[in-house]
């Protein structure tokens, strides 16, 4: 079952959890956070069973972030590709360059 809560917070705090999401919903980080506070928070009653679901809590941590790392060289690929693509565009031809008998550089300083 699922149950639903709402708190009042000040607005520094909601400036920094905004700020920490970034793209995340809301919602979804918000749960992340509570999450790895129990999960990580030490009590004298420290058993093998909490040890595991920190485990458990860091292994998903790390598949996650595995994956947008994966998505970042992905997305730095396409801007490295899409970034000489539109060099070659703003490239004058050599057409260009002899008609004006000047080298590139010079080409676009007139």
């Amino acid at each position: 079952m699922v149950k639903k809560f709402s708190i009042i917070i000040d607005d520094s705090l909601f400036e920094r959890v905004e700020a920490a999401r970034g793209e995340k919903a809301r919602t979804d980080y918000i749960k992340e956070m509570i999450e790895g506070y129990f999960v990580t928070q030490k009590s004298p009653n420290d058993n093998p069973e909490s040890s595991a679901k920190m485990i458990e809590f860091l292994q998903t941590e790390i598949v996650f972030l595995r994956s947008q790392l994966s998505e970042m060289d992905k997305l730095l690929s396409q801007e490295q590709s899409l970034h000489l693509q539109t060099q070659k565009q703003i490239m004058p031809t050599q057409e260009e360059q002899k008609e004006k008998g000047k080298h590139f550089w010079e080409f676009w300083k007139h």
